[in-house]
């Protein structure tokens, strides 16, 4: 059976910098990287986690400060059950959120305090949870006005009205990537749903400045065939065909969001399933060039005979070239799913 995975909207992002978060010390500062203005779904306890960057006078991110996240406006979310969470910048300066999880529908602010060296910075990060991707999808609208303020950010109308049209007719529309050769026969079928969110952001090439961030709700199904499963033996290959709903972003204009259709194949036993796809792609633009890699796997086990769970995760990173202006621009698109797949059947006999 052959690999196909097919776009069927654009993966370029359109770019317009977002400005960066004021520090409370003309010394140290905090950019927020990730995160703001994001919606998180209650019902699927999906949240898009906050990552910070802190930067000293000289603009250069400083590694080892210790920074503190506090979940402002009462039981919104948590960090694991706590309402706090302090970790350490990384060698590139940043700190990243872990175990943020929305508890109840609504508005609240996560607010952000590093210290190093007798120097303080602040800032906050406003978020919003829904209870479900339908609201998601129907929020959308309110990430529009944050972009508008930015003007573009230094980037010239040209660029955004080209790099936009680019997106909105479809360049580089369908890409088509053949993958592994033919797979057995079919034993087993299982199925389920694949639902949660995808975040896709755009930084400018040698500054590491961010250009555009969006969140889209991803939404379609899963189907899941065991070719040989002989013993504790587990190999087949997955099929998930999906398609994207813009929740909020940064940018002036919104991209559409992918259509997909993707296989991977997996191996392992029932307690340990695991496979992974990686793909190359490349394609003219209008104004350019892209190209970029897309990695898929999952994870997961078997429970009795009829139930496979585990998680599903997607990275798309890719770089496009708008020679008008010529600037470069770095792309990358996440996703992590956790899915419960239900045997629904033999598909066809065991060759």
């Amino acid at each position: 059976m052959k690999t196909r995975l097919i776009f069927t909207a654009v993966l370029l992002l359109v770019p317009t910098f977002a400005a960066a978060q004021p520090a409370s010390n003309a010394g140290l500062r905090i950019v927020v990287v990730e995160g703001e203005d994001a919606v998180n779904i209650v019902q699927q306890k999906t949240a898009v986690a906050p990552v910070i960057e802190v930067r000293d006078r000289n603009n250069l991110p400083v590694p080892g400060v210790l920074v503190t996240f506090s979940i402002q406006g009462g039981k919104a979310a948590s960090f694991g059950g706590a309402s706090t969470l302090t970790v350490a910048t990384n060698a590139a300066g940043q700190a990243a959120v872990t175990g943020l999880t929305p508890t109840a529908a609504g508005a609240f602010q996560i607010q952000v305090s590093a210290a190093f060296q007798g120097q303080i910075a602040t800032a906050t990060i406003a978020q919003t949870n829904v209870m479900t991707a339908a609201q998601a999808a129907a929020a959308s609208g309110s990430g529009a006005g944050g972009a508008g303020g930015a003007g573009g950010g230094g980037l010239s109308t040209t660029t955004l009205a080209i790099t936009g049209a680019a997106v909105a007719g479809g360049a580089a529309a369908a890409l088509q990537v053949v993958g592994k050769g033919d797979a057995a026969a079919a034993a087993e079928v299982f199925t389920g749903s694949l639902s949660g969110l995808t975040r896709r952001v755009t930084t400018l090439r040698n500054t590491g400045v961010l250009a555009c961030v969006e969140n889209y709700a991803m939404n379609g199904t899963v189907h899941f065939e065991i070719e040989d499963s002989s013993g504790d033996k587990v190999e087949g290959h997955m099929a998930i065909t999906a398609s994207e709903t813009l929740v909020s972003q940064t940018c002036p204009t919104a991209p559409g969001g992918m259509t997909v259709n993707w296989s991977v194949p997996f191996n392992g036993t029932d307690s340990s399933i695991r496979g992974t796809d990686t793909t190359s792609f490349s394609g003219p633009l209008p104004t350019g060039s892209s190209q970029g890699t897309v990695a898929l796997s999952f994870e997961g086990a078997r429970s009795g005979e009829d139930t496979i769970t585990g998680t599903f995760k997607v990275e798309i990173r890719s770089t496009s070239v708008n020679q008008l202006e010529g600037l470069t621009f770095d792309h990358i698109i996440t996703g992590s799913f956790p899915l419960t797949l239900t045997k629904t059947g033999t598909q066809r006999e065991r060759q």
